[in-house]
């Protein structure tokens, strides 16, 4: 009996530090991969933001133009980002445009409303030297009137 117990500590000798060294190689690929995914979902959460931005920017500037005034980007921009709204600048965007072209004349005019952000990763560009990624989006619809 006890030579077969020392049998089984020999062969466990060498072992007591085992996994504690594979988790540390394993940990900063472990690391990386989780905090590129939370990077990645927040560049799809910025893109949603301004997706909205974009077609709220359209919703206004189709219900506020008239035959002869019509909102301008700088207008449309200040709606988009009213306090009451997204407050964009608590995502570190480094700038967020909106632009506002209209086409056609009444009773066929629309406005068509781009917003474009520059998203920063945190960990990617940190860590793999990822550069900025520009987001854009744009919407379309029919000024009423």
């Amino acid at each position: 009996m006890f030579n077969r117990l020392r049998q089984l500590l020999r062969r466990s000798r060498g072992q007591e530090g085992a996994a504690a060294v594979e988790f540390a190689i394993i940990l900063p690929i472990l690391l990386v991969l989780t905090l590129g995914a939370l990077d990645l979902g927040h560049m799809y959460f910025v893109d949603h933001l301004i997706t909205n931005a974009s077609r709220e920017g359209a919703r206004y500037a189709a219900k506020y133009t008239g035959a002869t005034a019509a909102p301008t980007s700088a207008q449309i921009s200040d709606y988009v980002k009213l306090p009451s709204g997204v407050d964009y600048d608590a995502f570190n965007l480094d700038s967020l445009t909106v632009t506002t072209v209209y086409a056609g004349t009444f009773p066929n005019r629309i406005a068509t409303v781009t917003v474009t952000a520059n998203k920063n990763w945190w960990v990617l560009g940190s860590l793999l030297g990822f550069a900025t990624k520009t987001l854009t989006a744009r919407s379309a619809m029919n000024v009423e009137h």
